[in-house]
């Protein structure tokens, strides 16, 4: 073997130096680049417009149907819905795309370190196809179940009749029911209007009405003959009904004088006054009745009992006697209380809404309040606690508490009563020619069908149809608008 007389074996000493720094470098390196990779992760980026780094947002897209294009600002995404990208901080146009659908806009703002998600986009077919399903002669009232799956139909409110139509298949199964006699007067000639559903879209609130009386039935549709006059056996003067939450044998009612009583049709039992002088209630999850009541004083309260409670909490004095509402929802696990007196609008934040019986401090934390153009109509907090709606005559105003923004919503034509959904993110507007779905905050209005009557819609889970109901040449027809081509 050759032997270079110049060659010198580097000393252990040096051996050992090099090997440090090599093994410095390298660990110099993978940190660097782990500390890059979790920048990159945690939404950093180069912004060449200010010439620095910043912390991204990202941005999540959802679309009915999926399979759509996104563009974000400049940026054509290369992924289809649902999809994501980070980008930077900023206001930006974003439009959703696919081929035989209108376009789906919006102007978003991106915030440094969040998500925003852009996950409701109802994309709506250039040409909707409505179909013609199951035809009447006549009808009075229409009033879709809270699950979506049937419609409750009176063809002839003199009679005792209703109709249940189940949707969940091609062509809609109708079922009906008589309901007896002996819930009926005698001696006068009554009419019926169907009222309110209960959540396990089984039994159903019924309005009885003769002469200027109104009384209040409950109705079975399984079981016509499980069918309760509230009016006679429980209450005579019952104002308003509704379910409890816990059990649809059990409802919550106030009387013309503004007494507030449970009753449990199933153990026949009618409880001792809860709240007196009530003008609202509505409630909150399986927990509470919120109310509002008038106080001796001249001013109002809002409070709120635990269900299964007697006792009335007050939240909140109010010293006019002006219209009040109030709402209370969890929005991750945090109470958001939201009080419309004529058309003022305050929201607060709440630690907590303790049981009714218990003497703990109630800490609210104003979020926002803002007049709004008219006196309050209807409140509600909707998606989870996420939107707060304020309807008044004339529009809507939604407060987004995630995004802590409100916007405003004009009615291009009168709506009568409260606002209806199809889902989470749509309601819906009928103003005597067309059906018109729109979200939450005025954005994506879409015409949907023709449509000349006033009464429920509904879509089905899946968001393939928009099912209607239409005034036809012979009288009406259960129809049914494509909204997800095949």
């Amino acid at each position: 073997m050759y032997n270079n007389p110049m060659y010198r074996t580097p000393s252990k000493r040096r051996q050992l130096i090099s090997r440090i720094a090599i093994y410095s470098l390298m660990t110099s390196a993978v940190l660097l680049l782990v500390t890059l990779l979790v920048f990159v992760m945690l939404g950093y980026r180069f912004n060449r417009d200010t010439s620095t780094i910043e912390q991204g947002g990202l941005v999540q897209f959802a679309s009915r149907p999926t399979d759509a294009n996104v563009t974000i600002g400049k940026a054509k995404l290369a992924d289809l819905t649902p999809s994501k990208i980070t980008v930077n901080p900023g206001n930006y146009d974003v439009s959703i795309n696919r081929k035989g659908y209108m376009p789906w806009k919006k102007n978003v703002d991106v915030r440094s370190g969040e998500v925003l998600w852009l996950n409701y986009a109802q994309l709506v077919p250039n040409r909707i196809t409505t179909k013609q399903l199951t035809r009447f002669e006549a009808l009075a009232g229409a009033l879709s179940a809270p699950n979506g799956d049937r419609f409750a139909l009176i063809e002839d409110a003199s009679k005792p009749v209703i109709t249940f139509a189940d949707i969940t298949g091609d062509t809609p199964r109708l079922t009906r029911i008589t309901l007896p006699t002996s819930v009926f007067p005698t001696d006068k000639t009554s009419t019926i209007t169907l009222s309110k559903w209960a959540n396990d879209s089984d039994r159903l609130l019924v309005d009885l009405t003769y002469g200027t009386t109104t009384e209040r039935l409950l109705v079975d549709r399984r079981d016509a003959e499980k069918t309760v006059n509230l009016s006679r056996r429980y209450a005579p003067d019952i104002a308003e009904a509704m379910f409890d939450p816990r059990s649809s044998d059990r409802l919550i009612i106030r009387d013309a004088k503004g007494e507030l009583r449970t009753l449990n049709t199933a153990n026949d039992t009618l409880s001792s006054v809860l709240a007196s002088s009530v003008s609202y209630m509505s409630l909150y999850k399986n927990d509470a009745i919120l109310i509002v009541r008038t106080e001796p004083d001249g001013g109002q309260s809002v409070g709120y009992i635990s269900l299964g409670s007697d006792k009335v909490r007050v939240i909140k004095r109010i010293a006019t006697t002006e219209k009040t509402f109030v709402a209370v929802a969890d929005y991750f696990s945090e109470p958001h209380l939201a009080i419309t007196v004529g058309s003022q609008l305050d929201i607060y934040r709440l630690r907590q809404l303790p049981s009714s019986e218990s003497d703990g401090s109630i800490s609210m934390t104003r979020l926002f309040n803002s007049a709004l153009p008219a006196s309050a109509e209807h409140l509600s907090i909707r998606t989870s606690g996420r939107f707060v709606l304020a309807q008044y005559a004339g529009g809507l105003q939604t407060y987004d508490v995630e995004l802590a923004k409100q916007s405003i919503t004009s009615f291009k034509a009168p709506v009568t009563g409260e606002l209806r959904w199809l889902d989470k993110y749509h309601f819906y507007l009928t103003d005597g020619k067309q059906l018109e779905v729109v979200e939450f905050d005025g954005a994506n209005p879409h015409r949907i069908t023709d449509l000349t009557t006033a009464f429920d819609a509904v879509q089905s889970d899946d968001g393939k149809y928009i099912y209607t109901i239409g005034a036809t040449e012979k009288g009406y027809a259960i129809q049914r608008s494509l909204l997800i081509l095949e």
